[in-house]
């Protein structure tokens, strides 16, 4: 099975590509599936997406993406089905997509973060509104097949898809990288710790004031990974910039680890990878329960659910004291996260989905 894979972005740089389609690749081959790639974004464009401004050389490199898309209409009928994840073009309406219909090759839809409610990037800001968020259901309605990450976007793909079939799978963690290392006993001082990227830091303020309050109950060590410079006054920590060659020692180097995200529509539905990071090295998490946070977590078993000021430093501090209950934790979480998030568990279910596509 040959099948044409259009990525947005380049192989390697993006979270959620490495914890899918990128991951996915050498068991789906072994299986006879044979990728075939095409990523939108050029290396210019990689290079200055992110940065504020710089609205005409975007726009340069948008289009260029979009001519080497219409170069490879020319040539879909080639494959048995098209790959999309999350979408064909990073502007625009679902054109592309309904081209490839067109053309009666079946397209295999990803689906791994709420595209389908608006937001404003702080990046782009109102060029944001480009990407057309209404597409979503459109190419959902286009697949044969679509595999999506959380329930929140099966229970939308489920409400607009035609004739095709949706498939839950969640982003997954390569064990084998991610792998679990019991807790160190008599710890001297515990990390808590933080993990994410720039445009996430202000994430962080939903536990500013239990950091600070924290600080005052309990000695303990705070580690952000993700920037340099963080707006927490009042709260003593060691932070660095993400770094994807050593991101995984970085991560074993908190005991305890956050996953706090402000109340909105976008966060109400999104899958938190970070969490199924920390639960697979064996980190027990406290995190806002909101979106796949409230039902990966077990409260209590591989983590804590705070909603409150009150509750976050409650079960931070219930963590950083208690090196029983955090070192069960921790081989409860990287057991539940080798059952639910590794490779070995969910690629039987992706080759199915992607063998369905042809049939």
């Amino acid at each position: 099975m040959e099948v044409l894979t259009l990525i947005p972005n380049r192989r390697g740089f993006a979270p959620g590509q490495r914890g899918s389609i990128e991951l996915w690749e050498p068991a789906l081959r072994e299986a006879g599936i044979n990728l075939h790639w095409a990523p939108f974004e050029t290396e210019r464009l990689r290079e200055i997406l992110y940065q504020p401004g710089r609205r005409r050389a975007k726009a340069v490199e948008m289009a260029r993406g979009y001519a080497d898309r219409l170069k490879l209409l020319k040539r879909v009928g080639d494959y048995d089905a098209v790959f999309v994840y999350r979408e064909a073009a990073l502007l625009g309406p679902a054109f592309l997509e309904r081209r490839i219909a067109r053309r009666g090759v079946p397209i295999i839809y990803e689906l791994d973060d709420p595209l389908y409610v608006p937001y404003r990037s702080p990046s782009n800001g109102y060029l944001s509104y480009l990407k057309f968020f209404g597409k979503i259901a459109e190419i959902c309605r286009l697949a044969k097949v679509v595999i999506a990450n959380s329930r929140h976007h099966v229970e939308f793909a489920a409400r607009h898809i035609r004739a095709g079939k949706v498939w839950q799978v969640p982003s997954i963690v390569d064990t084998r990288e991610y792998s679990f290392r019991p807790q160190p006993e008599n710890l001297g001082r515990v990390t808590v710790g933080w993990s994410g990227s720039p445009t996430t830091t202000k994430n962080l303020r939903v536990v500013a004031d239990a950091l600070r309050e924290l600080r005052g109950r309990v000695a303990h060590d705070v580690y952000l990974i993700g920037g340099t410079e963080f707006d927490l006054p009042g709260v003593e920590y060691e932070a660095q910039a993400w770094r994807r060659e050593t991101e995984v020692e970085d991560l074993r180097r908190m005991q305890v680890g956050m996953v706090p995200v402000p109340v909105n529509e976008w966060n109400k539905r999104k899958f938190f990878m970070k969490t199924a990071q920390y639960m697979a090295l064996g980190i027990p998490v406290v995190a806002t329960p909101m979106g796949s946070n409230a039902y990966e977590i077990e409260h209590g078993r591989t983590g804590f659910l705070a909603d409150t000021t009150g509750e976050w430093v409650k079960y931070l501090e219930t963590l950083v004291r208690d090196e029983a209950l955090r070192r069960e934790m921790s081989g409860r979480a990287a057991e539940v996260a080798r059952e639910r998030f590794s490779l070995e568990a969910n690629m039987p279910k992706v080759i199915e989905a992607f063998r369905a596509a042809a049939k």
